[in-house]
Order: structure tokens, then sequence, then C-alpha cells
């Protein structure tokens, strides 16, 4: 029994990934709403909440490490509809790997 209460309180801590997601891909207006970052401007409309990486083993299930902004996590995609409002399936290069991946970027 211990051991499941342990576990529940690990994941507890744990942000969500997705579109509405508040450690990556949720929209946000600051860092408040956010696990970690809320990166705003014209390339994440309505912000979207992520978190620094180096490469995407630094980043949770379903990202990767996006070269944009010196290195940050952002969704998986394979169609538009996978993404936000306002943001596009595209592929774009990865930060500390070779390669591209398919994301949800800004329009």
């Amino acid at each position: 029994m211990k051991k499941v209460a342990f576990l529940m309180l690990l994941f507890a801590g744990c942000g969500d990934v997705g579109v509405n997601g508040d450690l990556v891909g949720g929209s946000c207006r600051d860092n408040r709403d956010c696990e970690e970052d809320c990166l705003s401007g014209k390339d994440y409309p309505g912000g979207m909440c992520s978190v620094a990486c180096r490469d995407s083993r630094d980043c949770p299930n379903d990202t990767v490490c996006s070269n944009k902004d010196g290195g940050v996590c952002m969704l998986l995609c394979r169609y538009d509809d996978d993404c936000r409002r306002d943001y596009d399936c595209k592929s774009k290069g990865l930060k500390g790997e070779p390669g591209e991946a398919s994301i949800c970027v800004g329009r």
C-alpha cells in the first residue's frame, strides 16, 4: 500500500502534455499558468506552456526538443487538427540531434 501511495504522489506533481497541458502545449498568459515556462510572442499564439531542453531526451512523451528559442519542448503532431487553434502541424528542425519532426507551431 505504501508503494501505491508513493507512486500516486510522484505522478501528482507531473504536469500534463497536450493541447490543454500545463507542462507542454497548453495556452497561458504567464508562467503561473504552466508547470515551468509560458512562451509568448507571435510564434506562440495565446501563449504556450513548455520546458527548456538540450535534446528530445529532456522532453516528456509526445514532445520533442525544437531548436526554437534556444531549445524548447513542443508537441508532436501528424495533422493540423492535432494542434490548438492558430497552430499548424509543420516539420521543423530539432535541437541537439539531426533531422526534423512534425510539431505544432504558430501560424
